[in-house]
Order: C-alpha cells, then sequence, then structure tokens
C-alpha cells in the first residue's frame, strides 16, 4: 500500500472527472461533502435488471458500476465555483484489466480471487491517492501488491498526472 499525493490538483481532477481515462474503473462507493453529503453505492443490484425490457448483454458482469457510467453524476454534485469540502472515491480495476495486470505480473492469484483497490480522497485542499489488494485467501505473497505499487503511479505518469509519493 501507498499513498500518493496530486501535485497539480486541477489537471488530475480535468481527467478525473470530464474524461474517459478513469471509466474501465469500477466505482464501490462515493462520498461527497459540499452543501449536503452524498453517497453513492455502487453495488450493481441484479434484480433491477430481471425485467424482460432488458436482454442479457445488458446485465452488467461485475460487482460494481463501471466509474464512467456514475462519473457525470459526481461531476455534477462537484462542478461549481465552490470547492467541495472533501470527496472519496473507492475505485477497483474492472476484471479484463485485472487479469492483464495478473498476466503482466506473473502474480499468482486467479482473477476472482484478488481486488485491486484505488483510494481517491480529497480533505484539507490535498488529493490523495492511496492503494490496496484484498484477496479472498490468506497468503504471505507480496507480489500483487508490490504490482499494484507500482501500477499505479507508472498509470498516472503514463497519462501527464504530476505525482508525489508520500
Amino acid at each position: 500500500m501507498i499513498a500518493i499525493k496530486i501535485t497539480k490538483q486541477k489537471n488530475f481532477m480535468s481527467k478525473l472527472l470530464t474524461t474517459d481515462l478513469f471509466d474501465l474503473f469500477l466505482l464501490e462507493e462515493a462520498e461527497i461533502e459540499t452543501y449536503n453529503t452524498f453517497r453513492i453505492d455502487g453495488r450493481i443490484h441484479r434484480e433491477y435488471y430481471k425485467d424482460s425490457f432488458f436482454d442479457e448483454s445488458q446485465i452488467p458482469a461485475e460487482e460494481f458500476s463501471r466509474w464512467g457510467k456514475l462519473r457525470p453524476i459526481c461531476l455534477e454534485l462537484i462542478k461549481g465555483k465552490v470547492t467541495p469540502l472533501s470527496f472519496r472515491f473507492v475505485l477497483h480495476l474492472d476484471n479484463k484489466s485485472k487479469e492483464k495486470l495478473i498476466s503482466q505480473s506473473g502474480i499468482s492469484f486467479s482473477p476472482d480471487q484478488i481486488s485491486f483497490g484505488l483510494n481517491i480522497s480529497f480533505s484539507s485542499g490535498e488529493v490523495v491517492l492511496t492503494t490496496g489488494i484484498s484477496t479472498n485467501v490468506f497468503t504471505l505473497d507480496k507480489s500483487a501488491e508490490k504490482a499494484w505499487d507500482q501500477y499505479v503511479p507508472g498509470f498516472m505518469e503514463s497519462n501527464g498526472i504530476s505525482t508525489e509519493i508520500l
């Protein structure tokens, strides 16, 4: 687990909220504090799709909604002349990206055994990213955590986002 400070917040926030750069990530939860506190639970309710109006291809395969689907709602809550008091987004790699990272890194987990998380938080005037993984099996192997801790700063740098490891 590492903490990463965003050094050019306006650039990062623009990419996060107005471009598709993070759209393949899955949103577990969002909390935005402005004049009220707004909470979004990103878990998909499968029972919603049981209506015959939806065909099988429209039912999301993953547990959480894609950031790209909920991003406009978050943008609407954040944009304006007044800076939010705080916000927090908990994102996860989607299955396809997770499989790719596992394959490239030689990690000994299957995609259903591991989750790669990225917490994005803003408070006290700073945007900080925190990486983390969770597994559903016991292990002392830290290779997945190390791979994720290398991937995130590389992803930020390759997309023109200035950071500083804390």
